[in-house]
């Protein structure tokens, strides 16, 4: 006779895992439905896929099933991490590009996982190296998200900042949990079932935060800093022009200026003024809202034969940045050349 305990079991099991993969692919397909394609939604639907591999494949009838087939499905499981990680640098960042680098994690995954296949010994330091990476990455993501918490205007994306900063120790947990399991070999329900509802509240929680920003998942052009103010209210004209006047009196300047501190200048909750910024003036984070009226005012200086003798460092001192590397950073991206070659295209006539 069949044990009813065990069936019940089970049947939990095949709920959390079934539930967890369910809703990652929905989510996945959700994210890869919005055009255009994007690095950001490419690896949060990779992440989601990842974890839906993963809820499927680490059940045991599913994996005795599948054979050697689990090993590439495994491997896309293993690289979720680094998807998750790659996700967050591109929702945070509205000019991330793709650089060689950023594969490093997942290139070093890749290799841990495929060494152990011939060479079965070296599992268990696999499986540790792999642990250390993806803390290491889930660090990193803890990183990104206070800054994010600091400088980002977008008030759905700083909703899911505060999702992140509470799902990320429950991806540690869990992939604490999977690691410590598979080195131990322990296969006891309690154990399983724990890891089974960590995965499916973390996929859950991914879940509910992707569906509330899948609007703000694509950057719209962003309006210049100085665009007429038409169609706001009569108070957001008001402080719209309240706060470019502070501008016009050179408040970026301030080193280190916080959005915290324009508020207190503007007199104003700063919930209040990230919504004028963003939807005034159509700025996604306050960095690039503060840059912009800071690097004008450097092609303004870097334009004048007065100044052509004064130190590219010293400009940027006097703009507000703590050194010249973020200066230089900023400029080329929002002019396609470094402020020396700026300065000796517009002095070339003089």
């Amino acid at each position: 006779m069949e044990n009813p305990g065990f069936t019940v079991s089970l049947m939990i099991e095949v709920g959390l895992r079934g539930g967890a993969a369910a809703v990652s692919v929905l989510v996945a397909v959700l994210l890869l439905s919005i055009r255009p394609l994007r690095f950001v939604t490419i690896f949060g639907a990779l992440f989601l896929l990842g974890a839906a591999v993963y809820s499927v494949v680490a059940f045991d009838p599913v994996h005795q099933m599948l054979g050697v087939w689990h090993i590439p499905l495994k491997l896309v499981a293993i690289l979720s991490p680094g998807f998750f990680w790659l996700f967050i640098m591109a929702l945070f960042d509205d000019a991330f590009r793709f650089r060689a680098w950023m594969a490093a994690p997942l290139v070093a995954m890749s290799g841990l996982y495929l060494a152990c296949i011939p060479y079965p010994p070296a599992q268990e330091f696999s499986k540790v190296t792999q642990f250390i990476i993806a803390l290491s990455l889930m660090g990193h993501v803890i990183m990104l998200t206070r800054r994010s918490l600091k400088d980002d205007l977008v008030a759905s994306r700083r909703q899911f900042t505060g999702i992140v900063a509470i799902l990320v120790p429950f991806v540690c947990l869990a992939i604490g949990i999977i690691e410590v399991y598979e080195l131990l070999e322990l296969r006891d329900r309690i154990g399983t079932h724990a890891i089974s509802a960590l995965m499916f509240v973390v996929t859950m929680g991914f879940a509910l935060g992707v569906a509330g920003i899948r609007k703000t998942l694509l950057p719209e052009a962003s309006r210049p800093a100085r665009t007429a103010v038409s169609g706001h209210s009569a108070a957001d004209r008001f402080d719209l022009a309240r706060l470019e006047e502070l501008m016009n009196d050179g408040a970026y300047l301030h080193p280190g200026l916080t959005i915290g501190e324009l508020a207190k200048r503007m007199n104003m909750p700063e919930h209040r003024l990230r919504r004028l910024i963003n939807q005034g003036l159509g700025y996604r984070n306050f960095a690039a809202f503060i840059n912009d009226h800071r690097i004008e005012e450097a092609k303004r200086r870097l334009s004048e034969p007065e100044t052509a003798r004064e130190q590219i460092t010293s400009i940027a001192f006097d703009l507000g940045y703590s050194s010249l590397a973020p200066f230089n950073r900023a400029f080329r991206q929002r002019n396609g050349m470094s402020p020396s070659q700026f300065r000796e295209k517009a002095l070339a006539g003089v």
